[in-house]
C-alpha cells in the first residue's frame, strides 16, 4: 500500500472532524471506497474533489489552501496584505461597525485575539481599566485576574477559556491559540477556582468591572466575517459589548456626551 502527504493530512483532518471513512463519504458525495483509496494514495485528487473534502471537512481557508498546494494545486483562497486595496471594504464594514456601537464599548481581534482596531468607548475602558489598546485580549485577562478590577473574573476567564478551546478544536490545533489556551489555564487564579460556586444557569453571564467602586455590568455578542474569501481577513472578530442594566448604561452615554 502507498501512501501520499494529501492522504495523511485527509486521515488527520478526518480524525480531528471524529469522521469514519463512511461519515466523510456522505458528508462529502462520494464514495467511502474512494475515501479510502485517496487516503492510502491509490487514488489523486482532483482540484474540484480536494476544494469538496475541504468543505465537507470545515477546514479553515489556509488549511484549505495548504492541502490544495499538498495535492499539486494553486490556492483557492487569497492572502492578502492588510492594506491591499481589495480589503478595504472589509476595513470600512469593521470600522463602520466599530464607530456605530458607541457609546458602548466595541474591539475587532483577529485569530490570535490581539486587538486590531477598537472604538472611542473600548479605548476609555482600557485605559480606566490599565490596559494597553494595542493589546492581546487573553493577556490583558490574565493582568486583569491580579487585581479585583474584574468582579466575576472566574467567570468570565473560563467563559474565555472555552470560547478558546471551541477555536482550537475548529482550526485543528493552532499553536499561538493554544500557548494562550495554557497561560490562562495555568493562572493561579483560575486554578484556585471554585467552578462549583459558578453560576452558568444564566441566559447571559456580563463581565462586571469594578471601576472606582462603580460596577459595569457587560456582556458581548460576536460578529465574524467568515464569509470574506481572504484568509486572514476572513478570521477578523468584532466584540461588541452591551450594558446589562441601566446603570452601567448610563455610565458610558454621560462620558459621551
Amino acid at each position: 500500500m502507498t501512501t501520499s502527504a494529501f492522504g495523511d493530512m485527509l486521515k488527520e483532518w478526518r480524525t480531528i472532524r471524529r469522521f469514519s471513512q463512511l461519515d466523510l463519504s456522505l458528508e462529502a458525495d462520494i464514495s467511502a471506497r474512494h475515501v479510502s483509496f485517496l487516503e492510502s494514495g491509490r487514488s489523486s485528487p482532483s482540484r474540484a474533489m480536494v476544494i469538496r473534502l475541504a468543505q465537507a471537512l470545515e477546514m479553515p481557508k489556509d488549511t484549505a489552501n495548504n492541502a490544495m498546494h499538498i495535492a499539486g494545486f494553486a490556492p483557492v483562497f487569497p492572502k492578502l496584505e492588510s492594506d491591499a486595496a481589495d480589503l478595504a471594504p472589509v476595513h470600512d464594514a469593521v470600522a463602520h461597525m466599530l464607530t456605530g456601537h458607541d457609546p458602548f464599548p466595541a474591539i475587532a481581534i483577529d485569530r490570535h485575539w490581539d486587538v486590531i482596531n477598537a472604538n472611542t468607548s473600548a479605548l476609555g475602558l482600557f485605559a480606566v481599566l490599565g490596559v494597553n489598546g494595542a493589546t492581546n485580549m487573553i493577556d490583558a485577562l490574565c493582568a486583569t485576574g491580579e487585581s479585583d478590577v474584574i468582579d466575576n473574573w472566574e467567570e468570565t476567564a473560563i467563559l474565555a477559556l472555552a470560547r478558546l478551546r471551541a477555536e482550537i478544536a475548529q482550526f485543528g490545533g493552532d499553536r499561538v491559540l493554544e500557548r494562550y489556551a495554557a497561560q490562562l489555564a495555568d493562572h493561579e487564579r483560575l486554578a484556585k477556582a471554585d467552578l462549583s460556586q459558578v453560576n452558568f444557569d444564566q441566559a447571559v453571564i456580563p463581565s462586571v468591572f469594578n471601576l472606582s467602586g462603580q460596577k459595569l455590568s457587560l456582556f458581548s455578542t460576536i460578529a465574524s466575517f467568515s464569509t470574506v474569501q481572504d484568509v486572514s481577513a476572513s478570521d477578523i472578530r468584532v466584540e461588541m459589548m452591551f450594558p446589562t442594566d441601566a446603570a452601567s448604561r448610563a455610565y458610558f452615554e454621560q462620558r459621551l456626551n
